[in-house]
Order: structure tokens, then C-alpha cells, then sequence
């Protein structure tokens, strides 16, 4: 097995196979590295006058210590691809620093001198020994152009995102692109005797792949395992495509044009053409099924996906609804009926109690702040939406809200509303036509049982 060394870049691995940017280390063992330019600094690292100029600044007595990084590694990779290693770069977010270059001025005398300390920008990406233009862009569809990556790709689109993409009109072969396939995510460039491999974001830190804090579960161990696998063959791979001739420019002209080859690529444009429509009505279909699915998180989410549920369910009972924040006051929902009525919702999902107090007298402050606004005349309704027990069954739930709840709500004429009846009747509007005369009874049943928990009306087709 070749030896696989990540240079700031974590493999889920059990083996010794990670290596500290900030370090001395050698490469001269290393068969593959793969290079993430992330520079964990320790905050003790940071001077005191950081921010500078709106990036951090290393302090003085770190400064030397990240320039002679920077050196080593930049003089350790070229050797590296001098004698024919591919380096893979794993694009991370380019980071912007500052570094105290050890000489001053002194303007002035006296009681009145001044000292300037000198400083020299640095990014992340110096460490490398090309310099090729680095842009920063984040998103996650990533679409492969090489048949030498499939693999990678199919193995670890799920945990692929990208940070950077890169214009550099060198490259000897693009491997990732965004959809549009208007910026290059990933490709190589020859580099000394060797390559230069970028490759998009492949994120190993996510918490599924933990134990705990420090340590790795099986998933993430098998991960590691078939990505390192992966790397092996696509290196494989490279090396042996790098062993062709380069073709010469003439060799594309009409004249030598193959009739058999120019019929399969013709094809083969057409079959592709095709696959990118149906990825496109793919696309198009998920976004429409997690749309319609979106319901179900009245079921058993809380916080800001439970408010965006809530949205949903309340326009399709009719009402116009949507999150306040002007930066002072900040509201789940205000929602208003076809009918002018006002109401003020606040949101709770509970894991396994029932709906208390407290986001009750926030719902009360949320009113009152809302009622001492300039454009506002008449004091709002308010609602409790409530989620408890969210990660229990629906149908095997016992609580809802607690009797000091409903008894406040009793007295200041609040209504209290269970996001487990407010999916039941979405539901049946959004699988029956004609919902009108439903959705007014059901909003009639709101306004109606303000002070109690709200009953919705059953739906006879």
C-alpha cells in the first residue's frame, strides 16, 4: 500500500497518516499527499492590535515562526513534485493574514518617538510553490468532467462541498465544475516532474462521523478507508495518463477525423445531453418533493425549521404570515387573516415535555413590544404553537400544554395550537380541491377558541 500522508487534511484513519502545517516534517517518505490549506492557529498566536485592516495579525514573536512554515512547505512541495509526486489540494476557503516582518521605522525624538512595525500580507495558499488565482465561492452541486474522478466522485458526493474554484487557463484537464460549468472546482496543472491536483472540499468533520469529541466512528473509519483507496487509483490513473504523448493541435483537424470515431462522439454528446436534462428534472423533483415534505416538520421539529413549517401551514389555511425582525423586535410570525384579523405567533418544540410557561410570557412581550410600534393601532390575538413531546409518535403522545399554560391563555384570550392538528388539517387540504369553505372554518376555529387549546372542524368530502 502506497503511503498516504495528509498535510493539514484529516483522513478518518486510525494510522499515522497526518501531518501538522505547522511543522518541519518531510515528504521524502511520502508517496501521495494530499494538502488542505487550513491553518489551525491557536489564539495565543494572535497580537493584541489583530484585526489589521480587517484580517488577523500573527503576533510578533509568531510571525517568524508561520514565515518559515510557509517556506518549508512551499520548498518541501517542490521537491516533492521534482521528483514526480502528485500533490492533491483540497480547496478549503482562502484566508487572508498579516505577519510582522521584523523591521520598524522611527519617526520623531525623545518623549515624542514613534515606532511603525512592518507587516506583509500572507494567505493560506502560499504555501504552495505555483501561484495560480484562487476565487472565493461556496455551494455544494458539483458536477464531474473526468472519467478519472467518477469514482471519488461517486463515493463522496454526499460529503463534497466547495469553497474556492480556481481560473487558470493552464490546466491540462478540468475534473469538477459548478452546474453551469462556469467555474472550475477542480483539475491538475503539471507542476516540476509531477502534478498538481485540486479537488473540491471533501468534508470529513462533520459530526456524523464522531464518536465523540476525538474520536472516529466506524462510518467514518470506512470512509477513510475507501477514500484512500480512491486516491490510489485515481493517482494510478494519472500516472499512466501522463505517460501519453500530449496530442499536437493538427491532430484535431477535419482531415483526420475518423468516420466511426466522429458517429460513437456524436452519440456520446447526445446520450450526455440527455443525462443533464434528466439530472436537471431530477433536481427540479427533489426541490419539489422536500417542498411538499416540508409538512412533516410540523411533526417533530423545533426552532427555525418548526417556524418555516408553521409559514406553510398557515397560508395554506389562508393567511399571510412571515417572520418580524427589525433589529429591535424580533417575532416567529405575524400572521393576518382574509378576514383582517391580527395575530402574533410564537413557536416551541418540546423533546419529550409539554408546552410551560415560559414561551408563553414571551409570546406576551412580543405583544405588547408589538402593540407600542408607531403603524400598529389595535393590539394583535396571540398564538402558542406548540410541538411537545416531538420526538414521540403523534399518535402515542400525552401532553400538550401545562395547566399553568392554559390558564393563562384562558385569561388573556391566547390560543394555544398543536402543530400535530395543524399537519392533519394541511394535510387534507392538500389532497382534496375546493378547500375554501375548509380553510375559513378552520380559521374561524382559531379566532373562536382564543383563551383554550384550538379544536380544528372535521373535513366530510
Amino acid at each position: 500500500m502506497k503511503e498516504i500522508k495528509g498535510i493539514g487534511f484529516t483522513i478518518p484513519s486510525e494510522e499515522d497518516d497526518y501531518i501538522d502545517i505547522e511543522s518541519l516534517s518531510s515528504l521524502s517518505d511520502v508517496d501521495i499527499a494530499i494538502f488542505s490549506p487550513n491553518i489551525r492557529y491557536n489564539y495565543s498566536n494572535v497580537d493584541s492590535m489583530s484585526p489589521y485592516k480587517g484580517e488577523t495579525l500573527f503576533s510578533e514573536s509568531y510571525s517568524p515562526r508561520m514565515k518559515e512554515y510557509i517556506a518549508h512547505w512551499r520548498s518541501e512541495f517542490k521537491s516533492y513534485l521534482a521528483r514526480g509526486g502528485n500533490l492533491y489540494v483540497v480547496l478549503t476557503e482562502k484566508e487572508n493574514y498579516y505577519v510582522y516582518t521584523g523591521t520598524r521605522d522611527s519617526s520623531g525624538s525623545g518623549r515624542n518617538v514613534r515606532i511603525t512595525k512592518h507587516v506583509d500580507p500572507i494567505n493560506n495558499y502560499n504555501f504552495l510553490p505555483v501561484d495560480i488565482p484562487y476565487r472565493k465561492s461556496n455551494g455544494t452541486k458539483i458536477v464531474p468532467k473526468s472519467n478519472l474522478i467518477k469514482d471519488l466522485y461517486n463515493n463522496f458526493k454526499d460529503i463534497l462541498t466547495y469553497e474556492m474554484y480556481i481560473e487558470y487557463d493552464k490546466l491540462q484537464d478540468v475534473y469538477f465544475t459548478t452546474k453551469n460549468g462556469d467555474k472550475t472546482l477542480g483539475g491538475i496543472v503539471s507542476a516540476g516532474n509531477g502534478n498538481i491536483i485540486f479537488l473540491p472540499n471533501i468534508d470529513f468533520e462533520r459530526k456524523e462521523f464522531y464518536e465523540d469529541e476525538d474520536t472516529w466512528n466506524e462510518n467514518a473509519l470506512q470512509k477513510g478507508i475507501a477514500f484512500k483507496n480512491c486516491i490510489a487509483a485515481l493517482d494510478k490513473a494519472i500516472r499512466n495518463e501522463t505517460e501519453k504523448s500530449v496530442k499536437p493541435d493538427w491532430i484535431n483537424k477535419s482531415e483526420f477525423n475518423l468516420k466511426s470515431a466522429e458517429v460513437i462522439k456524436q452519440k456520446k454528446i447526445k446520450i450526455e445531453e440527455e443525462i443533464q436534462k434528466r439530472k436537471d428534472k431530477l433536481e427540479e423533483l427533489e426541490f419539489l418533493y422536500e417542498e411538499q415534505d416540508s409538512l412533516k416538520n410540523l411533526l417533530f421539529e423545533t426552532g427555525k425549521p418548526l417556524e418555516n413549517a408553521v409559514i406553510k401551514a398557515l397560508k395554506m389555511l389562508g393567511y399571510s404570515a412571515e417572520n418580524y425582525d427589525d433589529g429591535k423586535l424580533e417575532l416567529d410570525q405575524i400572521i393576518i387573516s382574509p378576514e383582517g384579523d391580527r395575530f402574533i405567533g410564537e413557536c416551541e418544540g418540546k423533546d419529550n415535555k409539554d408546552i410551560d410557561i415560559t414561551k408563553f410570557r414571551q409570546l406576551q412581550d412580543g405583544l405588547n413590544a408589538d402593540f407600542e410600534r408607531e403603524d400598529v393601532s389595535e393590539k394583535a390575538y396571540g398564538l402558542l404553537i406548540g410541538n411537545p413531546q416531538r420526538m414521540i409518535n403523534p399518535n402515542l403522545r400525552t401532553l400538550d400544554f401545562t395547566e399553568k399554560c392554559q390558564s393563562a391563555a384562558k385569561r388573556e384570550q391566547i390560543g394555544l395550537v398543536k402543530t400535530v392538528d395543524l399537519f392533519k388539517v394541511c394535510r387534507i387540504i392538500s389532497e382534496n380541491e375546493n378547500m375554501q369553505d375548509y380553510t375559513k372554518s378552520c380559521r374561524d376555529a382559531i379566532k373562536s377558541c382564543l383563551g383554550g387549546i384550538v379544536v380544528f372542524p372535521n373535513y366530510y368530502e
